[in-house]
């Protein structure tokens, strides 16, 4: 049985969706610090990247298209880009520029944004090639 073609809706909604909760949970999530003495571990901001690639996975495989997973993380790096913004009283997400330093925040506040680009791609070689694997086998499967 060869693969369905998902429904043109669903390529925008999942990249939207995708995106905006990636961005939401995992600068919630990123936040959370473990603290050894005086040394951050930032878990909350690998678990956001973890979440973040997942989510943007999810979307381009309901989407069945490789782009639609590129569309969700680059929404989310815009997000992500909004949340370091002086909008509200503080930015959601610290990185020094705008506030004083406070080196456990701004740690997991660096490894949050920029990993989220990591994630992006990290997010489109896996459903690239989750995607073309199950191509492969819809083929064989008509032959």
């Amino acid at each position: 049985m060869p693969l369905s073609r998902a429904p043109r809706w669903r390529g925008p909604l999942a990249a939207v969706l995708g995106g905006l909760l990636a961005s939401v949970l995992g600068t919630g999530l990123h936040a959370q610090i473990l603290y050894i003495g005086d040394t951050p571990l930032p878990l909350g901001a690998a678990a956001a990247i973890v979440l973040s690639c997942a989510a943007t996975v999810f979307a381009g495989l309901w989407a069945g298209a490789a782009l639609w997973s590129a569309v969700a993380g680059l929404l989310a790096y815009v997000v992500l880009g909004l949340f370091t913004l002086d909008l509200w009283d503080t930015p959601l997400i610290i990185t020094g520029t705008i506030l004083e330093e406070q080196p456990g925040i701004v740690l997991a506040g660096r490894i949050w944004l920029f990993g989220q680009a990591l994630a992006t791609i990290a997010a489109l070689l896996i459903t690239s090639r989750v995607l073309a694997m199950a191509r492969r086998a819809g083929a064989q499967q008509e032959a």
